[in-house]
């Protein structure tokens, strides 16, 4: 799933498919944002592009519950 589809989880499994593999999707999904953001600072002037921005806090939460999942 190397882009963005209609498809669920569900759907795929439902076809059969046992693993998924995102290959690069997940950064480039994540560098496209970044590049939207920088042009329009740069094109604009403006910080609007910033307005998805995960706060701090939900980033350290979700890295430390993977974490916690890995461990047990």
């Amino acid at each position: 799933m190397g882009g963005a589809s209609d498809l669920t989880v569900a759907d795929l499994a439902a076809l059969g498919v046992r693993r998924i593999s995102l290959g690069s999707g997940l950064a480039r999904s994540a560098w496209g944002g970044f590049i939207r953001a920088a042009e329009r600072i740069a094109s604009a002037g403006r910080f609007d592009g910033l307005s998805g921005a995960v706060p701090v806090a939900r980033l350290n939460r979700f890295f430390r519950d993977d974490l916690r999942r890995r461990s047990s």
